[in-house]
This record gives C-alpha cells, sequence and structure tokens, in this order.
C-alpha cells in the first residue's frame, strides 16, 4: 500500500498526473472542426451601383453539433446569417454580398469559428476556426461618364473645325 502512494507522490511531483489529465480531456475537443468553401472567394470587378454577391458554404467537419460565428474583417460585406448552429457532418450556405464600398482595390477575410453549442468543450473553451481571404476592385461608374463626356466633347470640337474649313472654300 505504501508502495503504491510513494508512486502516485512521484508521479505527481513529475507533473505526470495533470498530463494524463488533459489527455483524459482532449477527446471531447478533438470532435470540433469546422471548414469552407470555396477556400478564396474573389468578386473580381464589382460596379459601385450593383454590387456583387457569392455564396459560400460552411461545413461542419466534426463529429458534434456546432454553434458557428462568422465575423468580417478588413472590408465592408454583409454577410447572411452571421451565427448558426450546424449538426454534425453538415453544411450550410451563407449568402456574402458587396453593397456599398468605396471606389478602389479591398482585401480582407471571413473568420468562420465553431464551439459546442452552450459554451465550450468539457468547459475547456475550445473550438475551431478558418479564414477565408475576400478580395474585390470597385469600380467608380462616374469615371466612364467622364471620359465619355470627353470624348464627346473632342467629337464636337472635330466637326466644328472641320465644319469651319468646308465653309472657307
Amino acid at each position: 500500500m505504501m508502495e503504491r502512494y510513494s508512486s502516485l507522490q512521484r508521479a505527481s511531483r513529475r507533473g505526470i498526473i495533470p498530463l494524463l489529465l488533459l489527455f483524459l480531456l482532449i477527446p471531447q475537443a478533438s470532435g470540433i472542426g469546422v471548414g469552407a468553401s470555396p477556400d478564396r472567394i474573389d468578386f473580381g470587378v464589382v460596379s459601385l451601383k450593383d454590387g456583387a454577391v457569392r455564396e459560400l458554404y460552411v461545413i461542419n467537419t466534426g463529429d458534434a453539433a456546432e454553434r458557428v460565428l462568422l465575423t468580417v474583417e478588413g472590408v465592408n460585406l454583409t454577410v447572411d446569417p452571421l451565427e448558426f448552429d450546424l449538426a454534425a457532418k453538415e453544411n450550410r450556405v451563407v449568402v456574402v454580398s458587396v453593397d456599398h464600398a468605396e471606389a478602389g482595390e479591398h482585401e480582407g477575410s471571413i473568420l468562420i469559428t465553431a464551439h459546442p453549442p452552450g459554451g465550450g468543450a468539457g468547459g475547456l473553451g475550445l473550438g475551431a476556426g478558418v479564414r477565408v481571404p475576400v478580395s474585390f476592385v470597385v469600380e467608380d461608374g462616374s469615371l466612364w461618364k467622364v471620359v465619355v463626356a470627353a470624348g464627346l466633347l473632342l467629337l464636337v470640337a472635330a466637326a466644328a473645325v472641320f465644319w469651319r474649313r468646308r465653309t472657307k472654300v
């Protein structure tokens, strides 16, 4: 009996028991997983007035239900829905849209995080996450108006010069 006690005491001093307890808790969290398709969203050139819409599939790769939260970082996007529950091995379509952005190049990401519903994996607060890069270029439609107006002005000027030369002859 005394030998067992001293073995436990030595194991405790070496940190083996806390390590064993940690490995007992890890299987609860190992079933957590989240994925996304596509793994990158490139809207390309987006008109300032029209906007653009893409679909993002969020996939629960884990063995249990998860609470999923989407966070947009660095760009002005609309994501619907932002938070939802997802059963094991299931997926859900999320609508990502560019509605109102300033002209120019934009880059950012959508962070998708998942954790067990109700607060955490066995009290450890563990979860999983994936980041989906997003990029797009917003074209300012007013630039085309300026180019068209300048072209028309040049056309009128050329017609006036041609008419003036023709009447002098």
